[in-house]
């Protein structure tokens, strides 16, 4: 379920806000509510898939760069790291999306990252019955929709920046807050972990909107992460005319076909939180030719590592041995990853302190399933590897429909409370101390 962090290490990070911090906190973030509202509607109307989040990227490193925080973007961010899932005809800037921001103290103290994610979905934003149409922000790019509430995060991420840049001067150590491309389809975290990113981070924070916390809750004892992988598998066969000759074609489309209800099969299990989804097929061009080619997309999900290891060997069995009994080539690929977590229990009493503390959230939860996947948790496991602490939270917000669905809408209330929130625990980690 993840790894445990050095409880030595987390003394020293896990601080409690200062009496001075909190006042000062509970003053200035409800100023920026009108702000934060706009700056995510203004973010909800011009959404980025994966990768492409080039418009979104240049907003955010605008917004940084005049709060007077150094920023890495472009390719010097994430430099010759694989980029999982990037896709067959790539636009010119894809790739080199996501930045992050720093602030150097120059002064003895922890490493303290902020992690949000800034990609949409490729959903339809819906056109009647909906708030952002209604509003006038809904998504202004075809096909195109943030679905997933990242654009909240985003400017979740950018409050905390406006919110903590003029503190600084009295904190210890370093600041870091990351804008993640990629998290959809659990591609960007490991680019981020490759570049080198999580190896000097003593303690990282990320959060997620919603997943069914309501209003004015926040969850900080987040378990139930599914550890998950995204492949994709090119099937190669030969044509051949369907009416004439088709014993002399390898027909890769039924070869997928029959992989595909095989794979579906392999979800039956009494452990936790196996899934397997067969979300994308293409194959074939014409109808009366044996088709020599097919596309098959698929995720696995699993609540824990060993049990995603062997639904890997067993689904990549499957493919493999399908392929070959239809005599057609089969490649497999990785395209994205996850991994099991569980907020530690160190990291969850602190948060629940840090929520008191400064009354971000009325209601405050020390056991919530996430039940679902997220790249974070890569980034997590890296930091505690190098021996630092990482928490996951859950800001919670009443949804209009369910996460990925054409109407999600959510309650912009969690903006204003989530970087209270997050300011508070990452003033605290940095030591700053205000007079009262």
């Amino acid at each position: 379920m993840g790894l445990e962090a050095d409880p030595s290490s987390l003394t020293r990070l896990l601080r409690i806000p200062s009496a001075g911090l909190i006042t000062r906190l509970v003053a200035d973030v409800p100023s920026l509510e009108p702000w934060l509202i706009e700056t995510r509607r203004e973010l909800h109307r011009h959404p980025e898939l994966g990768w492409r989040e080039i418009e979104t990227t240049r907003y955010i490193v605008r917004e940084l760069q005049e709060l007077g925080f150094r920023v890495v973007s472009g390719r010097e961010l994430l430099g010759d790291a694989n980029r999982r899932g990037m896709s067959s005809d790539p636009i010119p800037g894809e790739g080199d999306t996501g930045c992050i921001a720093s602030f150097d103290t120059g002064r003895a103290g922890p490493t303290v990252c902020l992690r949000v994610d800034i990609d949409a979905l490729p959903i339809r934003e819906a056109e009647s019955g909906h708030r952002p149409a209604v509003g006038g922000f809904a998504s202004r790019t075809q096909g195109v929709m943030h679905a997933c509430g990242h654009d909240g995060h985003i400017a979740i991420g950018l409050g905390v920046a406006r919110t903590l840049a003029p503190l600084l001067d009295s904190a210890n150590g370093k600041l870091l807050i990351l804008f993640q491309p990629a998290e959809e389809g659990g591609r960007g975290a490991q680019a981020v972990v490759d570049a080198g990113w999580m190896a000097g981070i003593d303690l990282l924070l990320a959060v997620h909107i919603g997943l069914g916390v309501p209003s004015n809750t926040v969850a900080v004892g987040v378990d139930g992460f599914l550890a998950t992988r995204k492949f994709s598998v090119d099937l190669a066969g030969r044509s051949a005319h369907a009416g004439k000759s088709p014993e002399n074609g390898r027909n890769a489309l039924l070869a997928a076909c029959q992989a595909a209800l095989g794979l579906h099969g392999l979800a039956q299990s009494s452990e936790p939180g196996v899934r397997v989804n067969v979300g994308v097929m293409r194959a074939g061009t014409t109808l009366n030719v044996v088709p020599d080619q097919a596309l098959l997309e698929f995720e696995i999900r699993a609540a824990e590592m060993a049990g995603l290891e062997s639904l890997d060997r067993r689904c990549r069995t499957m493919v493999e041995m399908t392929a070959a009994a239809h005599e057609v080539n089969s490649t497999i690929s990785l395209r994205g990853a996850a991994e099991s977590w569980r907020n530690p229990a160190a990291v969850v009493s602190w948060a629940a302190t840090v929520n008191s503390a400064v009354n971000a959230f009325g209601d405050c939860l020390l056991d919530h399933s996430f039940g679902a996947s997220e790249d974070a948790t890569v980034l997590a496991n890296e930091v505690v590897r190098h021996g630092g602490a990482a928490g996951i939270i859950v800001l919670g917000s009443d949804l209009s429909d369910g996460h990925h669905t054409p109407h999600f809408d959510f309650d912009e209330s969690v903006l204003s409370r989530g970087v209270l929130f997050a300011s508070a625990a990452i003033g605290a980690a940095l030591e700053i101390e205000l007079s009262g």
